[in-house]
This record gives structure tokens, C-alpha cells and sequence, in this order.
């Protein structure tokens, strides 16, 4: 899997696919204030940037990727990314 689940973060590492975003889904309903880790992200599908914008869960790093990370900053809040 290309979404490593730690105890309060969820990884994701490489190519991120579909595959992965119930998984996402079911990790962020139970860790409410569970945070993502995108720095090393290189793509993900659409449907996981759809949940991580559906749920605005705390990023702790956004990807290289300058679109996808710019995508992720302008639709989380400022105070969702953690430095």
C-alpha cells in the first residue's frame, strides 16, 4: 500500500491509487484529529484528494508536487497545515 497508517498519521508514500481512499476514509472517522503526511507523495488519484478535501483533516506536509500542493493548501485552512 502507497498510505502507510501509523497510530495518528496517515503516510502516503509514491503513487497513491483508488484503492486506498476507503482505507483513508475508515482511518479518518476513527482518529478524528488524525493527520496526513504528504512530503512523500509523488501522485494521487482524484477520489483521495476528494476525501482529504471532504474531511479537512491536518496536514503535515504537503507534496513536492507544486499543484497538487498548492490544490491541498488553498482548500484546507492555514491552521490545518502543521509545520
Amino acid at each position: 500500500m502507497a498510505i502507510r497508517f501509523a497510530r495518528t498519521h496517515a503516510h502516503f508514500e509514491g503513487r497513491c491509487a483508488v484503492e486506498e481512499a476507503l482505507a483513508l476514509v475508515e482511518f479518518l472517522r476513527k482518529h478524528p484529529r488524525g493527520k496526513v503526511a504528504l512530503g512523500k507523495c509523488t501522485s494521487m488519484h482524484g477520489a483521495l484528494l476528494q476525501v482529504i478535501l471532504a474531511t479537512r483533516p491536518i496536514v503535515s506536509s504537503l507534496p513536492p508536487d507544486p499543484l497538487l500542493a498548492a490544490l491541498i493548501a488553498a482548500a484546507v485552512t492555514p491552521d490545518l497545515i502543521s509545520a
